[in-house]
């Protein structure tokens, strides 16, 4: 299994478009369509935000009345469609209605997205006068993927979109792709049917629809929901799988190669969000081992990837370790810090940081010059985290947080 250029429109029977409507008032693409002629299973989770956005509250509805014959997804940038209440519910609904008059489709079998500001409402009649252009323009082939990547972003600095083909147990040939955007209010917390976070996932293999929400689930809280940019857990944020088993074969639910693959996806999408995060410099990756479950290493890993002052301390290439282990210790880990080994990985080495709960010998002296040196050098920096309490591990990714944070977010709307 390698990982190919492509999106969403990899697999077979999968068609994509992004065109701009409007919303935007730079007037960059901001209407994107994702369509399969041939009713596909899906499956979707959801931000755990109280304050749902109308798109997630349709979206998870949909999902849970019938899951297998969706044929795609309409998303709008711009305008989350978030705190509008009845109205923006109604303005969803006749968004997602007129697409599927054009698209000769039940309205039901379209799902929505946002993302953008909260607060307005959709602008129904620039979005319904673009959509016949956005039908016209579906297409199978790479520049139809890339032209719904482009539309769905907001501060992101360009598109996310992955690919891959894989042979299942039997032999089938199928293949997988996706998109995503996130940049800004980065840090999803996203459970079944319950700027942010949109992800897609196309493939062709045949999956049930139950099947798909257990893999979309698994991969999903591994990847998506172990990002970090800012701390902030958006209004809007959706991963969605689509599986129109164009491929053929036997179903493939449970078929060790697909989940790989689906995995594979949604790691570099989950990584590429990260990496891009609003003003950042540098991609931080948190490898957490031995802890004494999963779920305490999914904290301590979280934990140092949202801390502030690690972020700060990263941006400005500082071998501040007190920063990690503070993060560590309110994490909710359990461990002893006497067992706590840290280290930053450079190329195949391993440079301590703290080693058996103390700072390593030598980092404040020359060896801290050459842990500065190395942070200011990598543009993808590589935490390797030991708790010793413990088998289980698990992995993290945040990004620095740098001058131009600020300056993206204090003028967001104005």
């Amino acid at each position: 299994m390698i990982q190919i250029s492509g999106g969403v429109t990899h697999p077979h029977g999968f068609r994509a478009s992004g065109v701009a409507s409007g919303i935007k008032r730079s007037l960059r693409p901001d209407l994107a369509l994702l369509f399969t002629d041939r009713p596909a299973a899906a499956a979707g989770i959801f931000t755990t935000n109280r304050v749902r956005a109308a798109p997630v509250e349709m979206c998870a509805e949909r999902l849970s009345h019938d899951p297998g014959r969706i044929h795609g997804a309409v998303v709008v940038s711009g305008v989350a469609n978030a705190l509008t209440g009845p109205a923006g519910r109604a303005d969803q609904e006749e968004v997602t209605r007129a697409a599927a008059e054009l698209l000769g489709v039940p309205p039901e079998s379209l799902l929505p997205a946002a993302t953008g500001v909260i607060g307005p409402r959709i602008p129904v009649e620039k979005v319904r006068r673009a959509l016949p252009e956005a039908v016209r323009q579906l297409a199978s082939d790479r520049e139809g993927s890339s032209h719904a990547a482009h539309a769905i972003l907001t501060t992101d600095t360009g598109p996310k979109e992955a690919a891959t083909t894989v042979r299942l147990a039997d032999g089938t040939r199928v293949r997988v792709g996706g998109m995503a955007k996130g940049s800004g209010m980065i840090a999803p917390a996203m459970g079944p049917l319950h700027a942010t976070t949109l992800g897609f996932v196309t493939t062709d293999a045949r999956v049930t629809p139950a099947g798909l929400e257990r893999l979309l689930t698994r991969e999903g809280d591994r990847t998506f929901n172990m990002i970090c940019v800012d701390g902030d857990t958006s209004t809007n944020d959706t991963l969605l799988a689509f599986s129109n088993g164009a491929a053929g074969g036997p179903v493939a639910d449970d078929d060790p190669a697909l989940g790989t693959a689906v995995g594979q996806i949604l790691e570099s999408l989950a990584r590429a969000v990260a990496k891009d995060g609003e003003g950042a410099t540098k991609l931080l990756t948190i490898r957490v081992r031995g802890a004494s479950d999963s779920e305490h290493a999914r904290r301590a890993a979280k934990a140092v990837a949202r801390s502030t002052l690690v972020k700060t301390a990263l941006f400005g290439a500082d071998p501040n370790v007190g920063r990690i282990a503070c993060a560590l210790g309110y994490s909710g880990a359990d461990f002893a810090v006497e067992h706590l080994n840290v280290s930053l990985v450079e190329g195949a080495r391993n440079l301590p940081l703290i080693v058996g709960g103390i700072p390593a010998p030598g980092l404040d002296n020359g060896g801290g010059q050459r842990i500065h040196a190395v942070l200011q050098r990598q543009q993808e920096v590589t935490l390797d985290v030991d708790l010793g309490a413990g088998p289980a591990a698990a992995v993290a990714w945040g990004c620095d947080l740098s001058y131009g944070y600020v300056h993206i977010n204090a003028a967001y709307r104005t």
